[in-house]
């Protein structure tokens, strides 16, 4: 698919006195009124304060890194779980995880990272000169006696790779490559640029599908820095080397502390007895990584050094409920809420804050005014090594799929309240928060994830993020798709929407990362300077997931049936050598897309009959305006909607 700019849809959003107008609109197939709008609002009056959301997470920044089953975690989870209860949580109920925890002990003392502190737990000497600072390491790379590993470097240039016989035994140097030439494949323009959408809030935005300046925000770019780890580690393992440096195109602040999910394994997999390769990795910045660079291009002599160790460690999924009003009958229906709680920093997991910010909200309505429960899972299985999908057996929904079978939709949310950061100055070596305004990017992005376009689920998140200044928000469907401007959507990786995962209908806020928050040190402050969270985001974003939580608290299931979104995309999809007259297409896709949505209103107004006429009618429509196959693909799914809305 031609990816296509957003210049006019993008200037339409931000005329002023239009603003709120646009920001109900769908793509051209939506035009609710605020006064059709569902019941649920926010009362502001029960929300947290501002100064309550900086204490919670003044609270957790105190504690440092939060890996399962470490002090820093125990912590923490211990308060949310005393909170939750506070908050009318009951039945809590856990998981136990055993993993084997890599540890490197320099929290929270940043002069573990400087050579001549006398206290360095990564050290690096090149040709008889010490690196300064290092940055960072390789998770679960292994470790080094204290005197280091002494061995000739090995530069790897990937235009000219060296066979595996000359890595054995080399410190093997990797620099990071920049980013492709255009034409840009898909896999990397959903990953490192930004792509179209179902809906976003007025704002300044950056063109679409084409990589952001680090002056303009650094998430995208330190992405594509760090992506580049695994594939390292891999030839460094597979060559024998060693050990590992890389040298990241990042700003010392950038790269400071930044810590990667990579798995020292044979195959690159983890789980419960995996055994790791020790290749012990150091990661440096543009500037120190320099002369080491050169020196590694001659072929010279280092001294690696690495204090690190593995423990076994017991990490703990937590489930609480806040009921509803049938809990603990037959006729109990749940909404299921879903963070994780471990990583290195504070926006990384604050998930957890955000979601008892939103059972404070519920529990100060009552149990008869609730109509669904609220099931809250803090999941633990984020930064174990391979993240969730290494852990599966530790699901608490795949050790009880029992206890899914009341769950009738899902919310996740993770990377809450930070600020955006920037690269600026000479080189683009200082490293700082943007100055923009919070609507036009001085905030992270929160990048929601509803990976079906259902309009309800669209307009809920949309109508939530008006209605409570939540500002910075970007709605994207994924692949199933184009976006409002024609143009190819992004999934937003969103593990914490179990939707996705269990086929049912699902939500999923994951704040644009790593913006800074993957970093050790980005705690309350970061590398970038002070203050790097701001509270009055975090509670916007509370009242509008709030908001969300309370409308899937009474939605007709009829009305968020993932078929409805299914259906959507089979006609937006539906590329011009589709139709019979494609010099038409574009108006032909639009009146079958009209009819869908008189169809959907029709059910969102509890009419049936009505729904049923139109769905009829957009079957009818099919075969004078678009080819056999195309209309079968079509009726399939209109066949099952009928059947549904019957």
């Amino acid at each position: 698919m031609a990816h296509s700019s957003n210049g006019s849809s993008r200037r339409s959003f931000l005329q002023g006195a239009a603003g709120a107008a646009a920001a109900f609109k769908i793509g051209s197939a939506s035009a609710r009124s605020l006064a059709d709008a569902p019941p649920f609002k926010i009362d502001p009056r029960l929300l947290i304060t501002p100064d309550q959301a900086l204490a919670w997470n003044q609270f957790k920044a105190a504690g440092g890194p939060t890996y399962a089953g470490s002090a820093g975690w125990k912590r923490y989870t211990d308060f949310l779980m005393e909170q939750a209860q506070s908050f009318g949580a009951v039945d809590l109920d856990h998981v136990d995880i055993p993993y084997d925890r890599y540890i490197v002990e320099d929290w929270p003392e940043r002069r573990t990272h400087s050579y001549d502190s006398g206290m360095a737990v990564e050290k690096l000497v090149t040709d008889g000169t010490p690196v300064p600072v290092v940055a960072s390491y390789g998770m679960t790379s292994g470790s080094t006696p204290p005197e280091g590993i002494n061995a000739q470097m090995l530069f790897y240039d990937p235009a000219n790779p060296p066979p595996p016989g000359q890595i054995a035994g080399k410190i093997l140097v990797f620099t990071t490559t920049p980013y492709p030439a255009q034409p840009y494949s898909d896999a990397f323009v959903e990953s490192y640029t930004p792509t179209d959408y179902e809906w976003r809030s007025p704002g300044k935005w950056p063109a679409l599908f084409t990589p952001p300046s680090v002056g303009e925000v650094t998430s995208f770019h330190t992405r594509w820095v760090f992506s580049q780890v695994n594939g390292f580690a891999a030839t460094a393992i597979k060559g024998n080397a060693a050990g590992i440096v890389i040298v990241y195109d990042l700003s010392p602040g950038a790269a400071f502390g930044l810590v990667q999910r990579s798995v020292y394994t044979p195959d690159g997999k983890a789980g419960l007895g995996a055994k790791y390769i020790n290749c012990p990795t150091l990661t440096l910045d543009r500037v120190n990584g320099a002369k080491v660079l050169a020196d590694a291009k001659a072929a010279k002599n280092a001294t690696l050094t690495l204090t690190a160790r593995f423990e076994r460690a017991t990490g703990k999924s937590y489930l609480a409920f806040l009921p509803g009003k049938d809990y603990g009958t037959p006729a109990d229906q749940q909404i299921l809420l879903a963070t994780h709680t471990d990583a290195m920093s504070l926006v990384e997991e604050n998930g957890g804050l955000g979601m008892i910010g939103i059972m404070s909200y519920f529990n100060r309505i009552p149990r008869g005014s609730r109509p669904r429960t609220l099931a809250f899972y803090f999941d633990c299985r984020h930064f174990m090594p391979g993240g969730e999908g290494s852990w599966p057996q530790f699901d608490y929904y795949n050790i009880h799929p029992e206890k899914l079978k009341p769950v009738v939709a899902t919310l996740g949310m993770e990377h809450m309240g930070g600020r955006q950061t920037i690269e600026t100055g000479p080189g683009a070596n200082q490293y700082a928060y943007s100055s923009e305004r919070p609507e036009d990017g001085g905030v992270i992005t929160s990048l929601i994830d509803v990976y079906n376009n259902n309009v309800w689920l669209v307009e809920t998140v949309a109508r939530a993020a008006s209605d409570n200044q939540w500002v910075r928000v970007d709605v994207k469907a994924g692949e199933v798709a184009p976006g409002v401007n024609g143009g190819r959507q992004a999934q937003v990786r969103s593990p914490m929407n179990k939707g996705r995962g269990f086929k049912i209908p699902g939500i999923g806020l994951a704040g644009d990362w790593p913006g800074g928050w993957t970093q050790t040190y980005s705690q309350i402050d970061t590398e970038a300077g002070p203050s790097g969270f701001d509270q009055n985001y975090f509670r916007s974003q509370v009242g509008g997931l709030s908001q969300i939580a309370g409308n899937l608290m009474r939605v007709d299931p009829k009305l968020i049936d993932l078929g409805w979104g299914e259906l959507k995309s089979a006609i937006a999809k539906l590329d011009d050598k589709s139709f019979l007259k494609a010099d038409s297409a574009i108006e032909q896709r639009q009146a079958l897309l009209d009819r869908y949505i008189a169809a959907f209103r029709a059910v969102e107004a509890g009419n049936q009959d009505k729904s049923q006429e139109a769905l009829k009618n957009l079957s009818a429509r099919l075969p004078s305006t678009v080819t056999p196959d195309a209309g079968q693909r079509v009726d399939a799914l209109i066949e099952t909607q009928l059947a549904k809305v019957g």
